[in-house]
């Protein structure tokens, strides 16, 4: 895999802004992003994979990663080759505890060097590539876990560009967690480093088939901890307790399919099957379901039940949940917000309960403008809820290229379902490759109103549900926008549990 290292992008800037908060009990923080993670599962390894090579590379059908015309290498620490087996291939992550290039018969980067151990190797028949980060992007999709530092903090393979052209590249880690999550660090001369939060590239694979693998959000209670058995009882339930009789109506006029057509089939799939369709993956596949309605069935249920979250702890009493309910996002004067008030407005819109809130520590996340990015896309992160919050301690104006924002959408009206149907029947090719869905029709005649631009005054709190249509707004190619983010793995807003259970 060698990279196109053509793009004629600018370098990002080291470093973060001076900006502040004026309340000082919000203490800041170091920059934190969520990611996507891939799990080591045998299809990851199939794609990348650490093996006991030689500096030539060769790996029978397996090919050398390949950066800067360099074999990238893994480093094996303390542990050495305890992991690998007799064949030579070593799980995926293994012991590997940082990385750098082939140099003969060691593997260096600008802060280290030790004998060689791991090469990094690529299965040919995976569509394996590197992929532009743009600025304040979550969630990210496909990042391969191809590592973990001797901090205990996992990690992928990214790049950084050493000079304006994009000829020649850094190799870096993508930090998965810990201070330095989301960013990609590259070791650089006198033991220093450059920590790029955008503008930067980092691997990814799939099957080379247009599907992403089975992603799993690091901000998400995904598991469904349930017995094979428990699963079509579950589902059965969900439907039972949360569809009404309108839902089942207007999901048949979309499809042309009964609901009761699509739960008689629905009980005839596998565990693994039904696992997935409980789980928080944003699209599960299958041949005919899709053209039956599953895929809105899934997002039908999952806004039922985050709607009887909130009802059950009493958050309908709340003075902004009409407002919420109603548009998807608040915004509110952060100085007249005491900490008891943001607290309580996090878990009106989630429903998570008091102890589930994240800690109120904000961190610095500056969004540059880049030609092409494709954040100016309208788009919805993903089938069911999910909340994020920015702070404006600064007015924010329209040359500034704020958020857009699509009032009413994060609901699945008739018009939303219907578009999410013609996106989501086979071939669905936009939905498996993208982790967010691209609005691809005006969003008016959805039945919406048009988007509004969310220019906001000095110490503005905002938070919306992003499964709402939303976009970056455009400006000028190197404009700087800045906000600040909750610190921690939650996609700069709040944990997501599983969509479909308490």
């Amino acid at each position: 895999l060698e990279a196109d290292a053509k793009g004629g992008r600018k370098k990002m800037a080291a470093g973060q802004s001076n900006t502040r908060l004026m309340r000082p009990m919000h203490r800041l923080a170091a920059a934190a992003t969520c990611l996507l993670l891939l799990p080591s599962t045998t299809q990851a390894a199939r794609c990348l994979d650490w093996s006991v090579l030689g500096a030539d590379g060769s790996h029978s059908s397996r090919v050398p990663l390949k950066m800067n015309d360099r074999k990238v290498c893994g480093m094996a620490g303390s542990q050495g080759l305890e992991t690998c087996t007799a064949e030579g291939s070593c799980a995926l992550g293994g012991e590997v505890k940082d990385i750098g290039f082939v140099d003969e018969n060691k593997c260096v980067n600008d802060h280290s060097a030790e004998t060689l151990s791991f090469v990094g190797t690529v299965d040919p028949d995976c569509n394996t590539r590197w992929r532009f980060l743009t600025y304040d992007v979550w969630p990210i999709g496909s990042v391969i876990i191809s590592g973990k530092t001797e901090n205990g903090h996992n990690f992928g393979v990214c790049r950084c560009p050493k000079d304006e052209d994009k000829e020649v590249f850094d190799i870096g880690k993508l930090y998965l967690s810990g201070p330095n999550m989301g960013a990609c660090v590259c070791p650089q001369s006198e033991g220093k480093d450059k920590i790029m939060i955008g503008e930067y590239e980092y691997l990814q694979a799939d099957e080379g088939k247009g599907h992403l693998f089975d992603d799993v959000a690091s901000n998400s209670n995904t598991d469904v901890a349930m017995a094979d058995e428990e699963l079509m009882p579950a589902v059965k339930q969900l439907i039972s307790r949360h569809l009404t009789s309108e839902d089942k109506e207007m999901l048949e006029n979309i499809t042309n399919t009964p609901v009761s057509t699509l739960e008689k089939e629905l009980m005839e799939q596998p565990p693994h099957f039904l696992r997935k369709i409980l789980s928080h993956e944003r699209y599960v596949p299958h041949p005919t379901l899709n053209n039956m309605g599953l895929h809105l069935l899934r997002c039908i249920l999952a806004e039922r039940v985050a709607d009887d979250r909130r009802r059950k702890r009493g958050y309908h009493l709340h003075p902004d949940y009409e407002s919420f309910m109603q548009n998807g996002i608040l915004v509110k004067n952060f100085t007249e917000l005491s900490d008891q008030d943001i607290r309580g407005i996090m878990a009106m819109v989630s429903g998570l309960d008091m102890e589930e809130l994240p800690p109120l520590k904000w961190v610095d996340r500056p969004v540059k403008h880049i030609a092409g990015d494709a954040q100016y896309e309208m788009h919805m992160d993903t089938f069911h809820a999910a909340y994020k919050i920015w702070i404006y301690q600064n007015e924010t104006t329209e040359d500034q290229g704020p958020l857009n924002f699509v009032r009413g959408s994060h609901r699945n009206t008739k018009g939303k379902l219907g578009w999410l149907y013609r996106v989501s029947i086979p071939p669905a090719t936009h939905v498996l490759r993208e982790p967010s869905v691209r609005l691809n029709e005006d969003e008016t005649l959805l039945g919406f109103n048009r988007r509004e631009v969310m220019t906001t005054p000095a110490q503005s709190f905002v938070i919306a549900d992003t499964s709402a249509f939303h976009a970056r707004g455009l400006a000028e190619p190197g404009t700087i926008r800045n906000a600040m983010r909750i610190e921690g793995p939650y996609d700069g807003g709040l944990p997501r549990k599983n969509p479909f259970f308490e």
